[in-house]
């Protein structure tokens, strides 16, 4: 008998208690066997490590000394995981039963750096809100990822020869996306695979890491951008106008930022200059000067 592949599964934690054991019980509940849990507590302060350590030995318990920021902390995690493949839950989000049965039959059939799929997103209660269809096939889509970024990092399972073959980590310096910056140097050299089928449910929270740090989304997916030529030139030459495009997505991120701050006129300036490369610049420029009251706007934009 062929023994499966193994799957390194990285869960990072930072006062997860509250979704924590229904995280974890979906990875024991997968149909795929031959699994680990590289569970990385950043310094919790709650009752995750209890949880945590609950579990048998499948689960490895690893701790912290202080907090840091996202990027360093999932290097720290990916550092202790050595399976074949690498795949990510965190501690609010949910596999389906068939999640990595799914993802490993993918990756043994194929040649992909990356697959990921289609999620579920719940609220708070576990209500389903909606389902994320995918727009794009398998096959070279740095292009089309560069215009519109779809991946759920719930949803990713990666090739740990990649990411050793090219140095590859998480970005160090970024707080809101250092996933983006990995999954986008892995479709600049790579195939990436798509499944269009839900595996996960991720959990939309008022509290979650990520909508705290928003206002650093322009920043850091710039950052990433100029990685991107800097390390891949070929492949961003080959993409001109998906790189411009993604250029742009930067103003909408900005004037995102500034209605946070309530500063309506600036953040119509900073559109201005892109306004006319998508709809929803221009439906959100003519918004600006009607007077929505800025919750409502930001519930909007943030659906």
């Amino acid at each position: 008998m062929i023994e499966e592949p193994h799957v390194s599964i990285i869960m990072n934690c930072y006062n997860g208690e509250r979704y924590l054991r229904e995280a974890i019980d979906s990875v024991y509940a997968q149909s795929y066997k031959n699994w680990e849990i590289i569970f990385f507590d950043n310094a919790s302060t709650d009752s995750t490590s209890q949880i945590a350590q609950s579990y048998d030995s499948r689960l490895k318990y690893f701790r912290a000394e202080v907090n840091t920021h996202l990027g360093p902390a999932r290097n720290m995690a990916l550092e202790k995981a050595r399976a074949t493949y690498i795949a990510f839950l965190d501690s609010d989000d949910i596999y389906l039963p068939n999640t990595l049965s799914r993802q490993v039959e993918l990756m043994e059939s194929t040649n992909y750096g990356l697959v990921y799929a289609e999620t579920i997103i719940i609220d708070e209660d576990g209500k389903k809100i909606k389902q994320k269809k995918l727009r794009y096939n398998s096959g070279y889509i740095l292009d089309k990822l560069l215009k519109r970024y779809e991946i759920s990092m719930c949803s990713v399972m990666i090739r740990r020869s990649v990411i050793d073959e090219e140095e590859l980590r998480f970005g160090e310096e970024l707080q809101y996306c250092p996933e983006h910056n990995l999954f986008m140097k892995i479709a600049a050299q790579h195939k990436v695979g798509v499944i269009h089928e839900p595996l996960v449910k991720y959990r939309w929270s008022s509290s979650s890491l990520s909508r705290k740090t928003r206002h650093l989304v322009s920043k850091e997916i710039g950052y990433t951008l100029d990685e991107l030529r800097r390390l891949y030139p070929d492949a961003v030459n080959s993409c001109c106008e998906a790189m411009v495009a993604a250029r742009a997505k930067l103003n909408y991120y900005d004037a995102i930022n500034l209605i946070n701050k309530g500063d309506y006129p600036a953040a119509r300036s900073v559109l201005v200059p892109v306004v006319t490369r998508r709809w929803e610049f221009m439906a959100l420029y003519l918004m600006l000067f009607l007077p929505i009251p800025q919750p409502w706007l930001l519930r909007m934009l943030n659906r």
